[in-house]
């Protein structure tokens, strides 16, 4: 973690060639790079990992170029430095707003969505009645229990009735969920999902399997989860403007997505509201970036003590484009994703509309 200290300094060592550097220092020197980069043209971002490899120094080098008052090249970043303040003023005078491309709104949403399916088990996902909720299904966990599912299985039903019907076998009592869903009686449902499991309790996933099958039901899974949670992320881009609106002036994918998988899982940022303005208010962080670290984590941390190794792996891991380990209450988490690649590709686009 960043100290107060350090960020109103900058960094405690030095960065760059033949230089101690700190994790943490390097990880400041690299966001303070990023959010410089239009003086750097055409140099990539960098990863803000902590790690000085060459890139890093020459993207150093590359910064003290562009720079009148920098009056060496040496790649090295020092507490104090000309360089270090130079790079400090730049963060500031180049606004969020100038930097990156732009994704359209739907797109950033399907993209984000193709990320958090993976976390929540996948169009093909279906979980028992180990949480009271009947049965759990699709690329959110929709559910019996809080009556998400039967709606969606509703739609389906509408749409095609007949490939919705060929899901389910002979065995299945599907006349009984049928008139379920059309009653819209969400206990007739839940007792339909736990006698399917006490009949079935190997096989009873095969129906919901053949539904994620299909294209059209899942357009349906990605319709629903766009309605319910799209204005969740925009009420916490709210709060989060509330608390740093500069920071904040555009969105990125990277945060978008981030924020869509917090609200899946955990529905809001209210909880974490208070300490994460107190640790914005006391570390001053210098891009949305960090900004949003601080969010996930303590919101993460709010989480039941089993569930918060999870909750930080998996944003981290949106917000790095990588797997990211958290070790939380002697519990560890390394949440892989094969669409982190989306990160890496379009992390920095600002989404339009927000």
């Amino acid at each position: 973690m960043v100290s107060f200290v350090q960020t109103v300094i900058g960094i405690v060592q030095g960065v760059g060639c033949g230089q101690p550097n700190r994790r943490d220092d390097v990880k400041m020197v690299q966001e303070l790079l990023n959010s410089n980069q239009r003086s750097m043209v055409p140099l990539r971002r960098l990863s803000e990992d902590g790690i000085c490899l060459p890139a890093t120094i020459a993207a150093i080098r590359r910064f003290q170029l562009s720079v009148p008052n920098v009056p060496f090249m040496d790649g090295i970043v020092q507490p104090y430095s000309t360089t270090l303040q130079a790079l400090k003023i730049g963060a500031v005078l180049v606004p969020p707003k100038l930097i990156g491309n732009r994704l359209d709104l739907a797109t950033a949403q399907d993209m984000a969505l193709q990320i958090t399916a993976v976390f929540e088990g996948g169009y093909k996902g279906a979980a028992g009645d180990g949480d009271g909720q009947g049965i759990s299904f699709g690329m959110i966990q929709w559910n019996f229990g809080q009556d998400t599912l039967g709606p969606l299985l509703s739609k389906m039903m509408a749409q095609n009735s007949t490939a919705f019907a060929t899901c389910f076998g002979a065995e299945d009592n599907y006349e009984t969920l049928r008139k379920a869903l059309t009653d819209e009686d969400q206990d007739a449902q839940l007792s339909w999902a736990r006698d399917f499991q006490k009949k079935k309790p190997h096989t009873w996933r095969s129906p919901f399997v053949k539904l994620g099958s299909i294209e059209s039901f899942n357009q349906i899974q990605r319709q629903q989860a766009k309605a319910e949670y799209h204005p969740r992320v925009v009420r916490a881009i709210k709060a989060i403007r509330a608390i740093d609106s500069d920071l904040m002036s555009n969105i990125l994918f990277k945060t978008y997505s981030a924020l869509l998988d917090l609200c899946v899982q955990q529905g809001s940022i209210t909880k974490a509201e208070a300490v994460i303005r107190k640790r914005v208010r006391e570390e001053k962080p210098l891009s949305q970036s960090y900004l949003m670290k601080i969010v996930v984590i303590e919101r993460g941390r709010t989480a039941k003590a089993a569930s918060v190794a999870d909750c930080i792996s998996r944003r981290m891991g949106i917000l790095t484009g990588a797997a990211y380990t958290s070790t939380e209450h002697k519990i560890t988490q390394k949440r892989d994703n094969p669409h982190f690649n989306l990160i890496t590709a379009k992390g920095q686009h600002i989404v339009s509309d927000l």
